[in-house]
């Protein structure tokens, strides 16, 4: 199998939703089918960190859930608070490498376990590392095109944008 385009690099410049970042971390996963996984985790000096999952050319916000609110799990289903959840799938994902910042999933796992449920809200991702006792949460986003740029990619549409308006102005 070829290997898939090298995603974002190490430390790059990403625009999220406008929010001018750098990849602090990255990870790349190979699913059972061989298909390529990119996380990034996002980071500038006033916000938290934003970690995005990227596969077939599709991104995705990978909000996850805070400690102390960590859904109830029962069966092939999870409740958050009074919303069900439902088991759609789950993913074996292989570690193949990780830069930086591990982003969300335990540092030296070779394997995850994704499971993915669908509720009122959305998307939901359970993740666990086989042999820990250690589960993730993540509510599951996708994000429009053009929320998630390169540094290279924001700037020429910027410079597009400008000469669109000055082309405009002398009509």
């Amino acid at each position: 199998m070829a290997d898939a385009p090298a995603g974002f690099a190490l430390d790059a410049g990403a625009v999220f939703r406008g929010k001018a970042m750098r990849v602090a971390g990255r990870m790349r996963l190979e699913g059972a089918s061989g298909q390529i996984t990119w996380r990034y985790l996002l980071a500038d000096s006033s916000a938290a960190p934003v970690l995005i999952e990227q596969a077939d050319n599709r991104n995705a916000l990978l909000r996850p859930f805070p400690p102390a609110a960590e859904p109830q799990t029962e069966g092939a289903a999870i409740f958050v608070g009074k919303e069900r959840y439902t088991l759609v799938g789950v993913r074996r994902l292989k570690v193949l490498e990780t830069e930086g910042q591990v982003p969300g999933a335990t540092p030296g796992a070779a394997l995850l376990l994704s499971g993915m449920f669908e509720g009122p809200a959305g998307t939901l991702m359970r993740e666990l590392v086989p042999g820990s006792d250690r589960q993730l949460y993540y509510l599951v986003k996708p994000l429009a095109a053009g929320e998630l740029l390169t540094a290279e990619e924001h700037a020429a549409a910027r410079e597009a944008a400008r000469q669109a308006a000055g082309e405009r102005d002398e009509d």
